[in-house]
């Protein structure tokens, strides 16, 4: 089945989103920011944002990736995507920004 890859960055997004309650209750709320789909469908990356203790988040992620990975097998591409998780990063810095302005 062949699919655009932002509208299969949807479809992993919605996939991958139930998962995030697992995390460590110390990384508090836990979203997915953005998803993104190589033109070839061949590597997503999913970047992470975390109320507090970003790092944990990730690294609770990518512990779970070989769980994750298999989970997209239910979208029924021909060959799953390699599976990447970034911090997303622009939260922190608009709060750094607003610290700095308030000073």
């Amino acid at each position: 089945m062949s699919r655009r890859p932002s509208m299969l960055a949807s479809e992993i997004r919605k996939l991958l989103a139930p998962s995030l309650r697992f995390c460590p209750p110390d990384c508090g709320v836990v979203t997915i920011t953005e998803v993104e789909v190589s033109d070839d469908c061949s590597v997503v990356t999913v970047y992470l944002s975390a109320l507090s203790h970003g790092d944990l988040a990730l690294s609770h992620m990518q512990e779970r990736r070989k769980e994750l990975r298999h989970a997209l097998r239910t979208l029924q591409l021909h060959h799953v995507p390699e599976l990447r998780f970034s911090r997303d990063s622009r939260s922190e810095r608009g709060q750094r920004i607003e610290q700095l302005l308030d000073q």
